[in-house]
């Protein structure tokens, strides 16, 4: 498989791991997930997640590791010093939001320790509803390369909507009003992970009405992105259409 090509196997093993990120609800589901049908993708030693906002707090850290971490590294993650994850945010913020790897003297000093030069970042930005997420993939097989992060910006709203769905009281009870019968169709397959073109054949409309209504969604929702309706849209009081 390359950056931009699914052959029909890479078809199926996607279709369940999408599958399996709305079906999370628990933290052990997130790492089973994260741990296994995840893994066939974007495979990884450790992930790391920061958060704030609803998902707890302004500056929150957790850890998913396939790999035993000693107490000390472990620390050494949930609290870098010299405000390492701060820097390594600002690298993604220079990257222009977009999945980057290898940020250098940005690296936070645990990681560089641990030997994990292979690392990918990528995550929802701040102002994001419910809550801001950067998700530092660490141990990566290989120098991350244009299909790494193609499938971290394929994933990003399935691994968003996993992990803040596995976070108590982090979704909104109640969807804000005015969405038209067609946005919440539409909605229903962004939150599918589905593309303008594929929701586009589904509803029988042109793929740039498709385009059109995700817009207007996305501003009566109130969020800024795709990653971010997926999450409000899997919330327990979102209507399916």
């Amino acid at each position: 498989m390359d950056a931009l090509s699914f052959n029909q196997y890479d078809l199926e093993r996607l279709k369940d791991t999408l599958e399996g990120a709305v079906r999370v609800r628990r933290p052990n589901e997130f790492y089973l997930w994260a741990q296994g049908a995840l893994q066939s993708f974007l495979p990884h030693e450790t992930l790391v997640c920061l958060h704030g906002g609803a998902c707890g707090g302004p500056d929150g850290v957790e850890i998913f590791s396939r790999a035993l971490l000693s107490p000390t590294v472990e620390a050494a993650l949930r609290a870098p010093a010299d405000q390492a994850w701060v820097r390594l945010r600002g690298h993604w913020h220079r990257q222009g939001l977009r999945p980057c790897s290898h940020p250098g003297p940005d690296t936070p000093a645990a990681c560089a320790g641990l030997g994990w030069g292979n690392m990918l970042v990528h995550g929802v930005e701040e102002s994001a509803t419910p809550a801001s997420c950067l998700f530092i993939f660490l141990g990566l097989p290989g120098l991350p390369g244009a299909r790494e992060h193609y499938l971290a910006e394929l994933l990003l709203p399935h691994l968003y909507l996993a992990f803040v769905r596995q976070r108590p009281g982090a979704l909104p009870d109640v969807m804000p009003a005015g969405l038209t019968p067609r946005q919440r169709q539409v909605l229903e397959g962004v939150r599918s992970g589905k593309t303008n073109a594929q929701i586009a054949a589904d509803l029988r409309l042109s793929p740039l009405t498709v385009k059109h209504h995700v817009q207007q969604a996305l501003r009566k929702l109130s969020v800024n992105n795709r990653a971010e309706a997926a999450a409000v849209t899997s919330a327990p009081g979102w209507a399916r259409p």
